[in-house]
């Protein structure tokens, strides 16, 4: 009885970490873009590589995590993230040099994502398969919540406080977390290391060869990686620069953006199961949602309608954007067992492969058109929106090229 709790307790320390990776992921450079920029005397894309940085890691790491967590076990993988997440967090706010910044990020994305398979590997054994779904879906609860503290109640701390005070604060509290799961795991006994997983190159070309995945993938990470670079990196920008929003009143749409992302993975899997389970219309659909949304805020670009129209857009964006509920049981469906698990590494890999990819061309578009000076903050102009939102809107077309080629039998 007591390994159990300790074990519990150590899952719940897990789920801690993964809340401050999911913050570090959104906070940074979203809600201190114009703060940034300001204190290190740089352009956008200098900034928007804050983000990038962080999603490329995270990407990339995606595809060997699977491995890790079946060698190592979820523990081992946990207490290794916390160490590499607690480092990036704290040497961020403590430095103004920009490569070691960059340094920090990579540590952040690297550290960030192991919590993630890790806390599913550990809930799995825990809990019974009554109860798994639940947990997961309250261990998820609490990683989206890192997202809704990013933005809102993050910007409303940094009014009272320097924000590398905030960060110095918040990597505090990763330390003090890791040294309690350091402490606790010492009391329990971790299982083997699997040597016989090893990482294969079979399963990955097994996915990649169904076409039908590949179009999965490029519709889903088109339709992910617009909403969220949105929300992590330029969103709060663009709001304030185009919309003359209060930077608080931005960061509460970004955080309201967290909330609906959160709500809608539970509506989207709810309605879906109401019409019969046809998950691929469901997916055609936000394909046409995603292009009309764009298409609607490239217009108001080109005709300088500044209008608070553009944050509902943000919102349904993010809802539309919230379709894992769905995306993973159409790759288990579609893909034999044994490779369905690789099949979604694959998937979460493109997600965030593209969120770096969309956040690294938006710094560069940002900076074609030279931006005006205000005060201390650099504001950008329609032009340069222009440029980004219309490239987002070309994606979307892609993505709904793909949408309408996935087919509705498994």
């Amino acid at each position: 009885m007591k390994n159990k709790w300790i074990k519990l307790s150590l899952i719940i320390l897990g789920s801690l970490f993964y809340f401050f990776a999911n913050f570090q992921r959104i906070a940074i450079p979203g809600a201190i873009f114009d703060v940034l920029q300001h204190e290190l005397m740089v352009s956008a894309p200098f900034i928007t590589a804050f983000g990038a940085i962080f999603m490329y890691i995270y990407a990339f790491n995606q595809l060997i995590n699977g491995i890790l967590v079946d060698r190592y076990g979820g523990l081992r993988v946990m207490m290794a993230g916390g160490i590499v997440l607690a480092l990036g967090s704290l040497l961020f706010p403590l430095t103004l040099n920009l490569p070691i910044m960059y340094f920090s990020r990579v540590l952040v994305g690297l550290g960030g994502s192991m919590f993630y398979l890790s806390l599913i590997r550990e809930l799995r054994e825990f809990f019974s398969d009554k109860n798994f779904g639940i947990a997961i879906s309250v261990m998820l609860c609490i990683g989206y919540c890192g997202g809704i503290a990013a933005n809102a109640p993050f910007v409303f701390a940094i009014r009272y406080m320097n924000w590398r005070s905030v960060l110095i604060i918040l990597a505090s509290v990763v330390i003090a977390a890791l040294i309690i799961f350091v402490i606790l795991s010492s009391k329990i006994k971790f299982p083997e290391i699997n040597k016989n997983v090893k990482l294969r190159t079979l399963p990955f070309r097994l996915v990649l060869h169904k076409k039908h995945n590949r179009n999965l993938f490029s519709f889903a990470c088109c339709n992910f990686g617009i909403s969220y670079v949105i929300q992590a990196i330029i969103g709060k920008k663009f709001l304030e620069d185009f919309c003359l929003m209060s930077s608080s009143k931005a960061a509460m749409i970004l955080s309201g953006m967290a909330v609906i992302a959160a709500i809608f993975n539970i509506i989207n899997a709810s309605f879906c199961k109401m019409c019969h389970n046809h998950r691929v219309i469901f997916l055609k659909n936000a394909s046409v949602i995603t292009f009309v949304s764009l298409l609607l805020i490239c217009l108001f670009l080109a005709l300088n309608i500044r209008t608070n129209a553009i944050a509902i857009i943000f919102c349904i964006l993010a809802a539309n954007a919230s379709l894992t509920s769905l995306l993973v049981p159409v790759l288990h469906l579609t893909n034999r067992k044994m490779v369905s698990g690789t099949a979604v590494s694959i998937m979460n890999f493109c997600f965030f492969m593209m969120v770096g990819i969309l956040g690294t061309a938006a710094g560069f578009l940002l900076n074609v058109f030279e931006p005006q000076k205000i005060g201390n903050v650099l504001v950008y102009s329609n032009k340069s929106y222009l440029l980004v939102f219309g490239l987002f809107f070309v994606i979307s077309v892609f993505e709904m090229y793909k949408a309408m080629k996935l087919s509705n039998k498994y």
